[in-house]
């Protein structure tokens, strides 16, 4: 039973990788019914709530521990992995906040997630921008649009 339930989360859990020119490779991340805090998707996904093969994501993040950051520790695919992040640096800019991350790896990937301010609800606030990898002089970059709870 237990074999069973880790092949099922591998499958949840595995998603298309996406190739980019030398860098990076920024992967999805499928997992229907996700009960995450912040759920950031490719910016041309169309998500379906009704079609459990539209919830793939680029970036998630767990419910925060306490107040004082909200995502602080999110997690991505890489390189046909799943990573999670460790927030060094957040830089205020116009409309939004650049927050700074890299991976435990022994040689670490640097991931740059703008985040630009969108539509406030009441039960979450909209945010879009871009993620940009970065290891060894190589980068990649792609535009995202999502939500965090609030």
């Amino acid at each position: 039973m237990k074999a069973l339930t880790l092949a099922a989360l591998a499958a949840l859990m595995t998603g298309a990788a996406f190739a980019q020119e030398g860098g990076p490779r920024i992967g999805e991340i499928v997992w229907p019914d996700i009960d995450s805090y912040c759920s950031f998707m490719r910016a041309d996904h169309n998500f379906v709530y009704d079609d459990p093969s539209s919830w793939r994501w680029v970036l998630f993040t767990n419910f925060p521990v306490d107040e004082t950051d909200t995502i602080e520790a999110p997690f991505m695919r890489i390189d046909d992995q799943l990573r999670q992040l460790a927030q060094t640096e957040v830089q205020e800019i116009d409309g939004g906040v650049v927050r700074i991350y890299r991976s435990h790896d022994v040689d670490p990937y640097r991931v740059e997630l703008t985040m630009m301010d969108g539509e406030q609800g009441s039960e979450s606030a909209g945010y879009s921008g871009t993620i940009k990898v970065s290891r060894s002089g190589n980068s990649s970059e792609i535009a995202y649009q999502g939500d965090c709870g609030v």
